[in-house]
Formats: structure tokens, sequence, C-alpha cells
């Protein structure tokens, strides 16, 4: 039995927990509500004029020359159909080179890599003395080629034939703009068990996330990441790219943003993505990016020496603030614990426990304890919640190993395999 006065001390002397819980509350809001909000209306009311096409399209020696890159590990499942987008592509003959590094495949790859180069001339591939890893793979590859505009790629992306042009256009009409990113949409949702797929909610995830950076690069030039398989970086102001990198296309990003240029997203250059259905591969990929997002922060002392105050700002509140809110509910959650077994109030802790677990159990596994029409309407929340474990995660993984540059990696499970 709980003893009134005992129990309203122990209320009265936590009230931190209630600060804790609204600072959670506000840093959620921020990047995932009130942040994306804020811009849409913004760019409703200044409704930005497109800029003008200052130059004819159709003379090819206006097109600047481009070489394309990707590594490519063990992606024989894949890489046939990404050649053949490339090969489609609609741009200049002669102004493209595609260079792919194989990271010591063991599979079909290489054998695919030289079936295409013969008949491929723009295609140039080599396979890699030892395991490298994507960074140090691109950085090879950057430094073989010559060309205005390097194009970042994956071997699991697959071009619209008007992507490439799309890509390449702010950089040849905006002399300030230095990094422009795709539009990346998932494919293959229909396969497999939809229940348990997420794809879906992966899909609008992107969706609401490209439509932020939309408003992020016509507002303000500073679009808060590119997609790193579908990008195009002019070559003056590309940065080697550390050893072990895992997010390469956000330190690329940083980077730019540090030498005061501006990075736009083109939403019509469009590449598609083979993408894995299962929950597993994909909760792998989140820890991974966050990961790298954690090592951009802390290893490159990265963005606190940004020059632009704007560019800090929209960077905490897209970026920074959805990284730390579940650290911040982690930290209350902890908090009410410890002042529960402080007061030694063990039934009101034993209350909020069971609760707890009790929603978790919930959120995380809906299919084990719900029948199916109850826990399908709940599918976005547990992904929201399995999304943020992920953030936890890879910060851990970051401290674990802060230190770590081999950078090597296996390809996701792609749907067709």
């Amino acid at each position: 039995m709980i003893e009134l006065p005992h129990l309203l001390k122990f209320l009265g002397s936590t009230y931190l927990i209630w600060v804790c819980l609204g600072t959670a509350l506000v840093a959620g809001a921020i990047p995932y509500l009130l942040f994306p909000s804020f811009i849409r209306i913004l760019q409703l009311l200044k409704r930005p004029t497109p800029t003008p096409n200052a130059f004819d399209v159709s003379d090819a020696s206006l097109w600047p020359r481009v070489d394309l890159v990707f590594a490519a590990y063990n992606e024989e499942a894949v890489l046939r159909e990404k050649l053949h987008s490339l090969q489609q592509l609609d741009y200049p003959k002669g102004q493209l080179t595609v260079w792919v590094g194989s990271d010591q495949s063991t599979d079909g790859t290489e054998s695919i890599l030289a079936e295409f180069a013969q008949v491929m001339p723009e295609l140039r591939w080599e396979r890699m003395a030892e395991r490298s890893g994507k960074s140090r793979i691109i950085n090879h590859l950057v430094s073989k080629g010559d060309s205005d505009v390097i194009v970042g790629t994956d071997a699991n992306i697959f071009f619209h034939p008007m992507a490439l042009k799309h890509l390449v256009a702010p950089l040849v009409l905006d002399g300030r703009t230095d990094l422009v990113g795709g539009e990346l949409t998932y494919r293959g949702l229909g396969q497999g068990d939809s229940y348990k797929s997420i794809a879906t909610e992966e899909r609008s995830y992107i969706g609401w996330e490209n439509r932020t950076k939309v408003c992020e690069g016509e507002l303000w030039g500073m679009t808060m990441g590119v997609e790193g398989g579908c990008y195009a970086i002019r070559r003056q102001a590309f940065t080697p790219i550390p050893a072990g990198t895992f997010m390469e296309d956000f330190f690329l990003t940083i980077r730019v943003f540090a030498h005061g240029k501006r990075v736009q997203h083109a939403a019509l250059a469009t590449c598609t993505e083979d993408v894995s259905n299962d929950a597993h591969m994909e909760y792998r990929r989140k820890v991974r990016i966050s990961h790298g997002n954690w090592q951009n922060i802390f290893r490159y002392r990265m963005p606190w020496n940004l020059r632009s105050l704007g560019v800090t700002l929209a960077f905490v509140g897209h970026k920074l603030l959805r990284w730390i809110f579940p650290l911040i509910v982690s930290a209350a959650l902890v908090f009410e614990l410890g002042a529960g077994l402080y007061y030694h109030e063990f039934a009101l802790v034993a209350w909020n426990l069971l609760t707890f677990g009790t929603v978790a159990a919930l959120l995380l596994y809906p299919r084990t304890f719900l029948t199916k029409a109850i826990a399908k309407p709940i599918k976005p929340l547990s992904y929201f919640t399995w999304m943020n474990i992920a953030l936890i995660h890879g910060l851990v993984q970051f401290l674990r190993s802060p230190r770590n540059t081999s950078g090597v990696w296996q390809p996701t499970k792609r749907n067709n395999q």
C-alpha cells in the first residue's frame, strides 16, 4: 500500500520526469511535424519561381561530361538490370563514362561486367586488389576519371532514362549549387506477404522525406542530405571520403555546406530501388544509417563548424532532433523508474514497468498479440518505433567501434533473391 504523503513527495520531487517527457515530445514534434509543416507553408507563401531553362537542352555540347561511379559486391541479382538502365539513359553520347569497382565479388558480378563491357563502350570496371569498402572504391574510381560532374549510385538503383539530365541540369543552371540529389522510390512492394513487409511504410516515409528536401532546396538551397544511390556533384566540390564512412552522401552534403555552396533536390530525377521486403533486413540497414550519421557528427567534427547559421538550424530541425528523440524518451523513462526506486515506491515502479512493457510489446510485435484486423492499423506506429530503436542501436554500434575504418559491407537481400 502506497502512503499518500510519501507518494505526493515522490511525485513532487520528480518534476524533472515531466520536463524530460515534455522535452521528448517537443524533440519529436519538431522534426516529424512542426519543421516539415513550417517549410511547406513557407514554400506555399513564397511560391518560388522555377529556374528558367538557360540553355538549349538539345545541344549536346552544353551538357558536361559525367563520370558515373558505383561499387559492387556480389550484386549479380540486380547488376544486369542496373547496366540496362544505364544503357537507356538519355544523355549525349561520349559525355558519359561508367566506372564500376568490384569489391572482390565471389558470384557472377564480374562475369556480367565483362559481358557488358563488350557492348557498352562507356563502361570501365576493375576488380579491387582487396576488400576495400564503398568509400575507398568511390575515391579510387573518382580519381581515375576527369569529368566535370561525378554521379554516385548503387548497384540496386535503376535510373529513369531522363534521370541523369535532371540531376545534372541544376549544376549547369546555377553556379551556386554543387550537389544535387535525385528522387528515390521503392519497387516490388507487392511481392511476398504484404502484411509482414514494411516496404509500404518505407515508401510513405521516403515520400514525406523527399517532399521536405524539395522545400529546403527551393527555399534556401540547403537540402539536408541526398540519396547515396542517386546524386550528382561537381568534381571540384568532391571531398575524398574518409575510409570506413557509412553515409558518404551525408558527408558530401555537409562538406558542400561548409564551403558555402548549395544542395538541391531534383524531384524529376527519378530512380527506383530494389529493396528488401524483410523487416529484419531493413532494420539492419537503418542501424547502419544511424551508425553513419553519428559517425559524421563526431568523427569528422561536423556540422558544428558550418559557416551558415541557417544551415545549422535546418540541420537541427530536420536531422539532429530526430536522432536524439529516442535518447530523450529513454532518459525520461529511466529517470522515472530510478526515482521510484530511490523513494522505495516499488508498487508504482512495478505498475510503470507493466504498463511500459505492455505498450512496448503491442507496438513492437502487434501480430503476435493482436488480431490481424487490429494489428494492421498499428503497423505505421510499429514501424516508427522500430526506426527509433534502430537509431539507438546505431549509436551503440558507433560508440563500440568509433575508429572502425574497414567500410566493407554485405548487400541487403533483394526482392528477387
